[in-house]
C-alpha cells in the first residue's frame, strides 16, 4: 500500500507500508516506511537516485519480486532510521530498522540490484544479516554501496544462507558489529562472489577468547573472495585472523591483515588517506594499487566506475578494494572526471523512461567535430554514438553557452530497439568527459 505524497516548502515525502501488488517507482525526496513492506512476487519497485528511505520504526522490506535501488556516485540512495540518535550497539530496537530480506525468490523474477546506496542503523537478531538477509537467492547484485553502523548476532551487514550466490562488488563495510561472529559478513551453505570490497574496522563483540570468530565467518561454504582489502577488523579470538574457513583456492589477490593462503594475497598496510568524505581511498604509494586481478569468478563483469565515480580500470590494471586510485586528468583518453568546467547540468528526463528520453546539458564551449554523446550498456559495450557536431543540427537544439537537448529513442546504431536495463551516457567535449546513468523500463 502506498499513501499519497505530501509536500512541505517544495519538498516531498511518500509513506509506504504493507503489500505492494503492482510495479512502483519511488521518486519522492523521502520515502517514509510506516509498516513492514512486502514486494510481492512478480512486482518491481524502482527507487530514484537521491531518495532517502526513512524507516519510522523497526520495519523491514521483504523482497519476493524485484527491487532496483540505483543511485549515483554523487546522488546516493540512503536507507536509514527515523531516529538514529537512539541507535545503540545492543539488542534493542530503538532507532533501528530491520533490513532487506531476500528469501526463496522465484527465478522468473528479474534480478534485484542495489547500487550507490548507503545502509545504516539496521539490526537483525532472529535472522542473520543486519542489513541484507539472503536465503536461497543468487540473482542479486550489490555494487558500490556503503554499509556502516549495523548490528546482528551473525553478519552485521550481510548474510548468505542455503545455496545463495549473489555478486557483492565494490562496497565499503565499516563499523558494523556482530555479537557472535561475522562482523560484516556471514555465509552458510552458500557461494557468494565477493570482489573489490573494502572491509575495515568492523567488530565482533563475542568475548569468548576460545570461540573462533572472524570478520567473514563461513560455514560449509565456498565464497569466492577476490581483490578485497580486509583490514583492522577486531575480534577477541586468541589467534587473530580476518577470515574463517575460507578456502585458499577461492581466495586470491586480496590484502588481508594477518595473511591468508591463496594466489596473489598480500599482508601489507593498505595506506588509506584517512581524511575527507572517503577516508578509505588509497594513498599514492599504497601496495593495493594495480595489485588486483581481472580473473574474477565466473559470471562476474567489472562495473565501469568505483565507489566515488572513478573509472574502475586504468591502463589495463585494477586496484584492490572499493576505491580505484584516480589517474591524473588528461593522462589517458579514457579518464572520466566527475565534473568539468566545460560540461554542466548533464541529465536525462524522464528517468526511468519508455521508449524515449531527453538528454540535456550545457557547454561552455562550441560544439565541434570532437563533441559526442555515446551510450553504453551495463557491460560497457557501445550501443549508440550520437554526433553533436554542427553538421547534424537536427539532433541539437540551442545555441553556444545555452542548454542543449538530444532525444534518444532507445535504439542502437543499427536502429534496433534495445532491451530494458541500465545504460550509461557519456558526453565528451574536447579532453573532458562526464558520465550519467539512466534506466529503460518496458
Amino acid at each position: 500500500m502506498t499513501l499519497p505524497a505530501k509536500s512541505t516548502f517544495g519538498r516531498s515525502s511518500v509513506e509506504v507500508g504493507g503489500n505492494i501488488t503492482s510495479d512502483e517507482f519511488w521518486s519522492a525526496d523521502t520515502v517514509k516506511v510506516i509498516d513492514d513492506v512486502i514486494i510481492e512476487n512478480g512486482v518491481t519497485v524502482s527507487i530514484e537516485a537521491g531518495v532517502k528511505i526513512e524507516f519510522q520504526d523497526f520495519y523491514s522490506i521483504d523482497v519476493n519480486g524485484t527491487i532496483l535501488a540505483l543511485g549515483e556516485p554523487e546522488n546516493v540512495i540512503h536507507f536509514t532510521s527515523l531516529q538514529p540518535e537512539y541507535f545503540m550497539i545492543d539488542h534493542t530496537e530503538y532507532g533501528a530498522w530491520n533490513g532487506l530480506k531476500f528469501n526463496n525468490i522465484s527465478t522468473l523474477n528479474s534480478g534485484s540490484k542495489l547500487e550507490y546506496c548507503i545502509f545504516e542503523y539496521s539490526k537483525s537478531f532472529e535472522e542473520k544479516g543486519g542489513v541484507v538477509q539472503i536465503y536461497n537467492v543468487s540473482d542479486l547484485e550489490i555494487t558500490n554501496c556503503i554499509f556502516q553502523n549495523n548490528v546482528a548476532d551473525f553478519g552485521g551487514a550481510i548474510s548468505f544462507e542455503n545455496h545463495s550466490a549473489p555478486k557483492i562488488f565494490g562496497n565499503l563495510f565499516e563499523n558494523n558489529h556482530a555479537f557472535i561472529s561475522g562482523s560484516p559478513i556471514y555465509c552458510s551453505y552458500s557461494y557468494p562472489r565477493i570482489a573489490n570490497n573494502t572491509i575495515v574496522s568492523n567488530i565482533v563483540l563475542n568475548e569468548e577468547i576460545f570461540h573462533e570468530t572472524a570478520a567473514i565467518h563461513t560455514f560449509i561454504s565456498k565464497p569466492q573472495i577476490t581483490n578485497n582489502i580486509i583490514w583492522n577488523n577486531e575480534t577477541n579470538f586468541y589467534d587473530p585472523h580476518q577470515l574463517m574457513n575460507c578456502k585458499a583456492f577461492y581466495t586470491s589477490y586480496n590484502d588481508i591483515e594477518f595473511g591468508h593462503d591463496g594466489k596473489g594475497n598480500i599482508d601489507q598496510d593498505p595506506l588509506f588517506i584517512g581524511t575527507g568524505i572517503h577516508p578509505f581511498e588509497l594513498e599514492i604509494d599504497s601496495p593495493c594499487i594495480d595489485s588486483g586481478t581481472f580473473s574474477l569468478p565466473f559470471g562476474f563483469e567489472f562495473p565501469e566506475f568505483d565507489l566515488v565515480g572513478n573509472s574502475r580500470v586504468y591502463n589495463d590494471s585494477i586496484d584492490m578494494g572499493a576505491y580505484e586510485y584516480p589517474e591524473p586528468i588528461g593522462s589517458n583518453e579514457n579518464t572520466i572526471p566527475n565534473s568539468s568546467s566545460l560540461i554542466s547540468h548533464l541529465s536525462n528526463y524522464p528517468n526511468p523512461f519508455n521508449p524515449t528520453t531527453t538528454i540535456s546539458f550545457e557547454l561552455n564551449t562550441e560544439i565541434t567535430e570532437g563533441t559526442e554523446l555515446v551510450i553504453y550498456n551495463l557491460k560497457g559495450q557501445k550501443v549508440k554514438n550520437i554526433s553533436l557536431s554542427l553538421c547534424h543540427p537536427e539532433l541539437v537544439e540551442g545555441r553556444r553557452g545555452e542548454k542543449y537537448s538530444v532525444i534518444w529513442n532507445g535504439t542502437d546504431d543499427s536502429g534496433k530497439p534495445v532491451s530494458s536495463g541500465i545504460y550509461f551516457y557519456k558526453l565528451r567535449a574536447g579532453d573532458f568527459q562526464q558520465v550519467k546513468k539512466m534506466m529503460l523500463l518496458k
